[in-house]
């Protein structure tokens, strides 16, 4: 390791035009640099992680679960930090949907302030690309760099994905972060996490972190094995600000989307059992009343949802609660991590007497006349899980993994008092439009009818969430014969 102090190194004056030098740490330029680490970089055996040190210069090379380099004291400090200032000025989107939420800048390509112009001309610039492609050894495309800010706030995150994106006869080919924020903790959440694959190519669990280091430039190979994430900001009153893009390059054929398709996040409908069961047994009197059934049913007619309130006999529900507490010792995570992240429970006669009983309860011909009465429908087949959601888990909306269109019938088993703020509503959207969001109520059954156009998922649940979100999930069938 280098003594020198990383502003006393010699930096380039890479002036563009009128704008700020932004003075790039000369250092990496050199051929020494350069070989030894495109050497390490570009070998396909790398198992460990490897530290590259030549003329000054410190950089990292993470080997799994895919490679990952990251570059220190790239630029002058107190030119980072002028951008930084810069940034703050400009206007802040807040980006939310089911695989982010964080806040974001334009796009940086027009922007006409100094330190933002000069960073993005000397990134576009032929002598930076062309250091790229000699440390990737990657072909690069002139002329084509996204360059945006980002703020991740307490509880912002960026859930599981791999950035294989393609413009037309461009894909991307690298991805890049330059971190913004000083002095910043393992503790404070915001590492870029790298998940390990499965035999079928799906991501896993993370393996490996790049926690946020002040002017350091992180990237890594984009494509079906570079999946990853931003972890949740835990911090309670710090945020973590980068500068992020891609580098582009010709689309080749192993750039195309793989073909495999990831586990489904709901298990397959199948016929309605035969179960003979009164209904009185399980289902609070009043909405088994005719007069409150109609009033039901034109409630969801109109609205195509509605929620009921106390649903199971208090007795039942007690009882079921504390049976389900025992079953999540065993229960199973689902996944993979770029569709969902929760657990399931399987209910036994023997483990729940009553649970197991009202599980095939919900899924008999009988319950099905019941949430005919209050909304219309000819119901057929359903599927059913028992699920919690703990913190850091989440369901994505994935063109893979998509339910088929039905009646999405959720029995909520959460504590009586659940905070929006923690996450875990579901949300159904059509296009860029959100049509309506549910949160967990203890002992309420939402009933929601879902059409091809409409998807839904769980928003992540965050560290501030003081309860599991549980419940019992099924999703109904209609007859499709006319």
């Amino acid at each position: 390791m280098s003594d020198t102090p990383p502003e006393k190194r010699a930096r380039t004056e890479a002036t563009v035009d009128d704008a700020k030098p932004v003075h790039f740490n000369r250092g990496f330029l050199d051929e020494q640099f350069i070989s030894k680490f495109r050497t390490a970089f570009t070998d396909a055996e790398l198992a460990q992680h490897t530290n590259v040190e030549s003329n000054g210069c410190q950089a990292e090379i993470m080997a799994q679960p895919f490679h990952t380099g990251r570059l220190h004291s790239v630029f002058s400090a107190e030119f980072l930090r002028a951008l930084r200032r810069e940034l703050a000025g400009l206007t802040w989107h807040e980006r939310a949907n089911d695989l982010y939420a964080f806040h974001q800048t334009d796009d940086l390509a027009l922007n006409t302030n100094t330190h933002i112009r000069a960073l993005r001309t000397y990134l576009a610039g032929d002598e930076f690309v062309a250091f790229m492609e000699q440390i990737t050894g990657v072909q690069l495309t002139r002329g084509h760099l996204d360059l945006a800010a980002q703020r991740y706030k307490p509880t912002n995150h960026l859930l599981c994905h791999d950035d294989d994106v393609q413009r037309g006869k461009l894909t991307r080919k690298i991805a890049y972060i330059i971190y913004l924020t000083e002095d910043w903790a393992p503790g404070d959440g915001g590492a870029l996490g790298l998940f390990a694959q499965d035999d079928c190519g799906n991501p896993t669990e993370v393996v490996a972190r790049l926690v946020p280091e002040f002017n350091s430039l992180g990237f890594f190979l984009t494509g079906h094995s570079s999946y990853h994430t931003v972890e949740e900001v835990t911090s309670d009153d710090r945020e973590r600000w980068s500068v992020t893009g891609w580098f582009y390059g010709p689309a080749e054929t192993d750039d195309m989307p793989s073909s495999d398709l990831p586990k489904s996040v709901m298990v397959e409908p199948v016929p309605l059992l035969e179960h003979t069961c009164d209904p009185a047994r399980w289902i609070n009197a009043a909405y088994l009343k005719p007069q409150t059934q109609a009033q039901i049913q034109d409630s969801f007619v109109e609205q195509s949802s509605t929620e009921l309130r106390d649903f199971l006999r208090a007795d039942v529900f007690a009882t079921v609660q504390t049976e389900v507490a025992t079953l999540w010792a065993s229960a199973t995570e689902q996944g993979p991590a770029h569709v969902c992240k929760y657990l399931k429970a399987h209910a036994t006669h023997e483990a729940a007497p009553v649970t197991h009983e009202l599980l095939q309860f919900l899924q008999s011909a009988q319950f099905a006349c019941v949430l005919s009465s209050v909304t219309s429908l000819d119901l057929v087949r359903v599927s059913q899980q028992v699920r919690r959601f703990d913190r850091g888990h989440y369901t994505l909306v994935h063109d893979q993994a998509l339910d088929p269109a039905g009646l999405d019938v959720v029995l909520s088993l959460s504590p009586a008092e659940w905070i929006d703020t923690w996450g875990g509503s579901t949300h159904y959207v059509a296009d860029a439009d959100e049509l309506l969001s549910v949160s967990p109520q203890a002992n309420s059954l939402s009933i929601v009818m879902r059409d091809d156009g409409t998807l839904r998922f769980v928003k992540y649940v965050n560290h501030t969430a003081q309860e599991s979100r549980q419940e019992i999930s099924m999703l109904f069938i209609e007859d499709c014969e006319e």
